[in-house]
């Protein structure tokens, strides 16, 4: 699904908390009688604690090296809640774009129309000189 590159970017998106790096590994095996599967495998390494996660499909092995990371911190932890909601966001954009969503981007036209400034201005010109 991906390539090493592409799974170390989303591995590198989803990631907002303190590490000192990230690793991101695709293993294939291919059987001589024609099984293959092939595992994600994503991890965190913070001073001497390592957060993994494996999983079949990328975005379940980001997600768990974050879930393992959220489960070392103390119980009411802020930091552990912002990264998981980080995560959570990223990860639901990028499976966002690879199936096809509009990317909605912040812009002028876009605050525009979630205000209704431009649908309200156009009513009146079209109202006024029509």
């Amino acid at each position: 699904m991906f390539t090493a590159l592409q799974f170390s970017q989303l591995l590198a998106a989803a990631w907002s908390g303190p590490a000192a790096c990230h690793f991101a590994t695709i293993s294939h095996y291919v059987a001589p009688e024609g099984y293959t599967k092939t595992q994600y495998t994503a991890s965190f390494h913070i001073g001497q604690a390592c957060h993994l996660g494996q999983a079949e499909c990328p975005f379940a092995a980001v997600a768990a090296a974050v879930q393992a990371f959220a489960a070392a911190q103390p119980a009411p932890s802020l930091l552990a809640a912002v990264v998981v909601a980080h995560a959570a966001q990223v990860l639901r954009a990028a499976a966002g774009q690879l199936a096809g969503v509009p990317v909605r981007r912040p812009g002028f036209s876009y605050r525009c129309q979630r205000h209704r400034c431009a649908r309200f201005r156009r009513r009146f010109f079209l109202a006024r000189y029509v």
